[in-house]
């Protein structure tokens, strides 16, 4: 039997299946993030950003696949929200009173928290995307990564309730299609127009739910004709990854005034994503699940969301010291200096993101259990 039948069967929440070769896309996913931010430097690794997107796409099919799998149970919808809250709520409202009300009693910080404090109530109600399209004014360096975590949770705060009314898998697939066409639309209306195109188009929810909407189609496709993808493979994996991947690395970045990659760049990459984690889910598939399974990847995959968390704050209390230390280290090669600084800092906010999990989050991952029927 095809490994991809087991997760279009019905199944207990505690039992679902766990893919470790997901973890690994996962921690390929946050390597991206890492690189992008911290080794910046190297040309190449200005495509980091797509470990975002790669996110995005892992989530919306797990949490997808959650929502179908669990329609049956009669707490439903507060299972998946109180689970939800325990697992990303609790590191990011410690964040953000460390950023918010801490850190401001002390004077001469790394991190100017002006912008934060002036601006709280958008953080505490999780609409920082908003708050950086409407007010980008401000040091908002720490914490602007955010924005992608209040993009999750605005989606997810309605996509419940919508698989709950459809309820049909393939009818989730039909929803989510008809949306990644509006979320088209509305970069092809934002880009013809070029108000802030590259604000809106990167943090606006409705312009960047494209990869949650497709990790939701496949979630949705693979429980109604699991052996649909398989047929279409070739022709998905020639035609994206060659449009993105020539693209990208001849041009050397995102140009937001080639209409076709600014606005249907970001949902390209995310079928190319899709294409993995539905490799990914077969067991039989050796190949690809050896090298989505391997140690360090899958170690990075379960403390990627602290290591996202942490990543940047790191990075800006650190750059002092550690610019100091590796001018000392790497005297006058400019690309060492670099180099060294990034690691240590990479380093510095894998090793908080490890010691949070351990002394902090699993205590509210433990608790996860007790909401599963």
């Amino acid at each position: 039997m095809s490994s991809y039948s087991t997760i279009s069967e019905t199944v207990p929440a505690n039992d679902r299946p766990h893919y470790p070769a997901l973890d690994g896309l996962r921690g390929i996913a946050i390597l991206l993030v890492i690189l992008y931010h911290n080794f910046n430097f190297i040309e190449y690794f200005n495509y980091g950003w797509l470990g975002v997107d790669l996110f995005f796409v892992l989530s919306g099919f797990l949490i997808t696949d959650i929502l179908l799998r669990t329609l049956q149970e009669p707490h439903y919808f507060r299972n998946f929200y109180v689970r939800r809250v325990l697992r990303i709520f609790p590191l990011y409202y410690l964040v953000l009173v460390f950023f918010i009300l801490v850190l401001p009693l002390f004077n001469n910080t790394p991190v100017n928290t002006s912008y934060y404090t002036r601006h709280q109530a958008w953080f505490w109600t999780y609409l920082q995307n908003w708050l950086f399209i409407l007010h980008p004014e401000g040091d908002t360096r720490a914490l602007f990564h955010f924005w992608s975590l209040a993009v999750e949770e605005q989606f997810y705060l309605i996509w419940p309730l919508l698989i709950f009314l459809i309820k049909k898998p393939k009818k989730v697939f039909i929803v989510s299609l008809l949306l990644l066409i509006l979320v088209i639309i509305a970069r092809i209306l934002i880009w013809r127009y070029r108000s802030h195109f590259q604000t809106f188009e990167w943090l606006l929810l409705f312009t960047r739910i494209d990869g949650i909407l497709i990790g939701s189609m496949l979630a949705a496709l693979i429980r109604y004709n699991p052996q649909l993808p398989k047929k279409y493979f070739t022709a998905f994996v020639v035609i994206f990854t060659a449009f993105n991947f020539l693209y990208y690395f001849f041009k050397k970045g995102q140009d937001p005034n080639f209409p076709v990659w600014a606005i249907g760049g970001f949902t390209s990459f995310c079928f190319v994503f899709a294409i993995f984690v539905y490799l990914g889910l077969d067991r039989e598939n050796r190949v690809i699940n050896s090298l989505l399974t391997i140690k360090p990847l899958t170690v990075l995959g379960r403390y990627s969301y602290g290591f996202y968390v942490f990543h940047l704050p790191v990075k800006l209390f650190l750059d002092k010291p550690v610019t100091g230390f590796a001018a000392v280290v790497a005297e006058k090669n400019i690309f060492l200096q670099n180099l060294t600084a990034a690691i240590i800092v990479s380093a510095a906010g894998f090793l908080l993101s490890v010691l949070s999990y351990h002394t902090f989050e699993k205590h509210f991952l433990k608790m996860k259990r007790y909401f599963i029927s």
